[in-house]
């Protein structure tokens, strides 16, 4: 079975951090319910309110220095909040930014034979953040509940170390 490409690999660290995040902050929704994190843009209406969506969008690998293939790779994640109102949505957003803007650690996963649902991570290097935008997403005023209180931040990642 194929081990996780390097996307499948940063998007699942982020969701892990966030996941382990939310738990130790207790970060949840009127209900006491803890705020979900999803991998991948939202593609069905399964989802409850409030959730953080996050995915990579794309990938610049601009040259080191002139004649040379070392390469500096980045990788811009988007972060999606999905609110029930803006109180939430601002809350969500500040939390979600504080506990980003150092990094977060950087695993490599593979298939779990004996379990599927948890595979198996190998802790690397460090991804390293670089804040591009956190702003309202604002859709006008006759949109759907799940994107009347949109936040998107977009972050400029990169791996260090090892």
């Amino acid at each position: 079975m194929l081990s996780w490409g390097l996307y499948r690999n940063l998007e699942n660290s982020l969701k892990y951090f966030l996941d382990t995040q939310i738990a130790t902050d207790n970060v949840t929704d009127i209900n006491g319910n803890a705020v979900p994190v999803r991998v991948g843009r939202k593609a069905d209406n399964d989802w409850t309110l409030p959730c953080i969506s996050l995915y990579i969008e794309s990938e610049t690998s601009p040259r080191l220095e002139i004649g040379s293939n070392n390469r500096d790779d980045r990788y811009l994640l988007i972060v999606d909040i999905y609110a029930t109102n803006e109180g939430e949505r601002l809350d969500i957003a500040r939390w979600l930014k504080e506990e980003i803007k150092n990094g977060f650690r950087y695993y490599s996963y593979s298939p779990n034979l004996s379990n599927p649902d948890s595979p198996t991570k190998v802790a690397g290097g460090l991804v390293n953040i670089n804040f591009l935008t956190n702003d309202r997403v604002n859709l006008g005023q006759n949109v759907d509940s799940f994107d009347a209180h949109r936040h998107r931040i977009t972050i400029n990642t990169w791996i260090s170390g090892s």
